[in-house]
């Protein structure tokens, strides 16, 4: 899944900036890149499936998903795959709190420098 390995990276990067205080500069800017990774290799991800599945979609869908996906990407993966859908969602998931604790471990020997 490269959507989750997307996730993982995006998620670590952004958090990895706000627990070392959010430097300024180039740092500042592609952390900002970094926290819209997630929802467009989301939508991504989601546009490729639908496509991939014989899905007619909305034109928009891409950016409904970039925009909405806590709301929207649960919906569309419940409607193609059922209850297998939560494996899906389980693998978004475990990518972001994986980014979250790589951050943590990462980042805590950087915060404690004087």
């Amino acid at each position: 899944m490269l959507a989750a390995v997307a996730i993982f990276c995006a998620t670590a990067a952004y958090e990895l900036d706000k627990f070392i205080g959010a430097p300024r500069g180039l740092p500042a800017l592609l952390a900002f890149v970094a926290y819209y990774l997630v929802p467009a290799s989301l939508a991504l991800w989601a546009v490729a499936d639908a496509r991939e599945r014989d899905r007619g979609c909305a034109y928009d869908f891409g950016s409904f998903i970039f925009f909405l996906w806590p709301v929207l990407l649960p919906i569309y993966l419940f409607q193609t795959r059922g209850l297998r859908a939560f494996r899906t969602l389980g693998w978004f998931f475990g990518a972001q709190v994986a980014g979250i604790l790589f951050a943590f471990v990462m980042g805590y020997p950087l915060s404690m420098r004087p």
